[in-house]
């Protein structure tokens, strides 16, 4: 059980709490944030090998519905921090954008899928949705039913020509599908001829072998979206540490705007390490809907393509880069595994696990200079190796050529600034081996922005969206608790208790929050402190129509700000928008009946207790936790995690669920405290500050 926001659609709640207290690892190189955090470590030590995933990770449908919400624990490393490029233009080459496969070239004919192809083998339904052929590369798009729940993703997949050439795929992503079953993608290499028949080979999938014949044909008008008949002007912001905002293609129809943006970078071999997005706003800081839509086959985590809504041609926009929580701050890294630079280490004979060796070896790669000054020796058995502080470098990882390595890590602050970068093997080299330095994580700074004119609709759009509540939501039926527990009820009760002032309109709620973390090392948010603001408006049924959502940190600073239209959503922050799920609901504070009510089928513990709030009031305390089936281990702790809690401290007076406090259980039977959340003033007013209304007229709903 972990910390929740409250004030959430009510079905999003439980969601929520499961998705938070995921038992995992922090990844140590999260690179994309949809799908880039699976890096193997032994790729990582591949010379000259761009990080890519084959098959990137199955993604949730959920997560698109939690997207715009404001981000309260995403574990972000602090390994790098990135860094972009100048200006130029240039006519780009192309004739718009297909959904699923990205931009196309207007250098070549442009072929699609004639007709849907299906086969079923072994229980297991494969069919064919798309097919694009643009002559610079050939993509297929199938989805797969019936395939085990123990399936791993270890499919293989080919083109075979009608001269018998066998061409295997380069990439692929996965996601879930929406009616169900996975949506799988592959990207070929050019076929020569551009051949109207060929073969599609998936070999592999879930223990089958498929062999499906396709039929491709010229594409047709309204199949595309097309790009503006002028061609494309490409568009970048200043350069600033050698990384640059670049708009790439522009495509449009009467109910649409698609573009491309991308980050170029001065230096070879340098890559984004963390998420990054784009806001498009007006003159007046309205910010348009941005709809994510880049293919699954972009890989790299440089390029985004976004969906938004027509235009006239006459707007005067600015595409601004944003990176959460440290805007102006981006994460990068310069690959150097294919250059050997390091140094000699000697471990010497007899070593044992703890010892230690104090260095002074000073590496230049590229632009960096590190000065390693100390290393030791783990139990796995591994060596960790540790780097000074330097200017705008944030982390580095080694290896050796030796064959019994088995892995690297990098990245862990420590003490005095300093970071680390590990290797584990089989068992420690007892000769003197070359350590070398593969990649270092960097921080760039600065402000990229673009100003954009973009090219109008081909039926010129009457007028933008304004931000008005949608009409077609439907009211929120609130679950119905099949526990008869007399916990569970009592909970409820003073929930409901609490609730209901708040769930009678119209009128506006205001909340406000204090979050103190415990920060896992190299956890960059959730912030050790948080101060949250919300402003809720209630109609005269009692349901929420508008909201507000502002985070400030331990200094007042505004890190974060996301608003509500009806069913819409946008985090001015991050530019993260999109569509809930179409209901009405009310307000409610109640963070634990639900939870508790599945304790048992959930294998919680729970506890209850009669102690003094902190204000001396008698408050009801709930303790829930969880064992997990095997400990886990994160990077950087000292202790591995058993299991999980979370407390709730509710006023029996008023039934408040005044503080909310998530916990670790450690090996050794004690506790650490990730997270404490105290509500410090809930109130009810006629009308928000003006600065609310503001923030709420600078949404534009599409």
């Amino acid at each position: 059980m972990d910390e929740m926001n409250s004030i959430l659609p009510p079905d999003l709640v439980s969601s929520l709490d499961q998705y938070y207290t995921a038992r995992q690892p922090d990844a140590a190189f999260s690179s994309h944030l949809a799908a880039q955090l699976r890096h193997r470590q032994i790729e990582l030590l591949s010379p000259n090998q761009k990080p890519y995933t084959s098959h990137s990770s199955t993604r949730s449908i959920f997560m698109q519905k939690l997207r715009t919400r404001p981000i309260r624990a995403v574990l972000l490393s602090i390994l790098a921090l990135l860094a972009l490029t100048g200006v130029a233009y240039a006519i780009g080459r192309l004739t718009g954008f297909i959904p699923g496969f990205g931009f196309t070239s207007e250098s070549n004919s442009v072929f699609v899928l004639a007709e849907p192809v299906e086969m079923t083998s072994g229980g297991i339904m494969l069919h064919v949705d798309q097919a694009v052929n643009d002559g610079e590369q050939f993509w297929a798009q199938i989805t797969v039913a019936g395939l085990p729940e123990e399936w791993k993703d270890f499919s293989n997949a080919f083109v075979l020509l009608p001269d018998g050439n066998k061409i295997q795929y380069t990439i692929g992503g996965s996601s879930n599908a929406v009616d169900g079953g996975i949506s799988m993608s592959y990207l070929f290499p050019p076929l020569a001829g551009q051949p109207q028949e060929l073969s599609l080979l998936v070999d592999g999938l879930g223990g089958q072998d498929f062999d499906l014949p396709l039929k491709m044909r010229p594409i047709k008008a309204g199949e595309i979206v097309a790009a503006p008949p002028e061609g494309n002007v490409q568009l970048q912001s200043e350069t600033h540490d050698g990384v640059c905002l670049v708009l790439d293609h522009v495509a449009m129809d009467s109910k649409k705007t698609v573009f491309q943006v991308s980050l170029r970078f001065d230096q070879p071999n340098t890559w984004v390490v963390g998420p990054w997005n784009v806001t498009l706003s007006d003159e007046a800081g309205a910010l348009y809907p941005l709809t994510d839509v880049t293919p699954d086959t972009m890989t790299g985590g440089d390029t985004h393509v976004y969906q938004t809504v027509p235009f006239t041609g006459t707007e005067q926009l600015t595409l601004s880069l944003v990176v959460f929580p440290n805007q102006g701050v981006l994460p990068m890294f310069q690959d150097f595994s294919g250059e050997g630079l390091g140094f000699t280490f000697d471990p010497g004979i007899s070593t044992q696990t703890g010892q230690t060796w104090e260095l002074d070896e000073t590496v230049r790669v590229g632009q960096f200079t590190l000065h390693v000054v100390r290393a030791t020796l783990t139990a796995e058995p591994g060596l960790i190796f540790e780097f000074e502080p330097a200017e705008g470098i944030t982390g580095a990882m080694v290896y050796t050529n030796g064959p019994l390595l088995r892995g690297s890590t990098g990245g862990v602050p420590v003490q005095e600034g300093n970071f680390t970068a590990g290797m584990t093997f089989e068992s420690i080299p007892s000769q003197p081996f070359e350590v070398v330095v593969s990649r270092v994580y960097y921080s760039a700074s600065g402000t990229w922005q673009i100003q954009w004119q973009p090219p109008a609709a081909p039926t010129p759009a009457t007028g933008l969206p304004t931000p008005t509540t949608s009409a077609t939501l439907a009211a929120f039926a609130t679950p119905t608790l099949a526990s008869s527990d007399p916990l569970v009820l009592e909970i409820q009760q003073l929930a409901q208790k609490f609730d209901a002032p708040f769930q009678q309109g119209p009128g506006w709620v205001h909340i406000v929050n204090e979050t103190i973390s415990n920060p896992q090392s190299g956890q960059m948010y959730p912030l050790p402190y948080l101060k949250s603001e919300l402003w809720y408006e209630i109609d005269a049924e009692g349901y929420v129509t508008r909201h507000v959502w502002l985070d400030y940190d331990s200094a007042g600073t505004l890190i974060q700000q996301t608003a509500t239209v009806g069913d819409y959503s946008i985090n001015f922050t991050t530019g993260d928008s999109g569509f809930n799920q179409g209901v009405r609901y009310r307000l409610s504070f109640d963070t634990l009946t639900q939870s508790i009510s599945h304790a048992a089928q959930n294998n919680t513990r729970v506890l209850r207790e009669e102690i003094p709030c902190d204000d001396g009031r008698a408050c009801l305390l709930i303790t829930g936790h969880e064992s997990f089936a095997s400990p886990v281990q994160n990077p950087g702790e000292p202790q591995a995690f058993s299991g999980s809690g979370r407390r709730v401290w509710i006023d029996l007076q008023t039934g408040q669920q005044v503080k909310s406090q998530s916990f670790w259980l450690l090996e050794d039977g004690s506790e650490k405290v990730t997270s404490t959340q105290s509500t410090i003033l809930v109130e009810k007013q006629d009308a928000p500050p003006q600065e609310i209304l503001d923030i709420l007229k600078r949404v534009i709903v599409p």
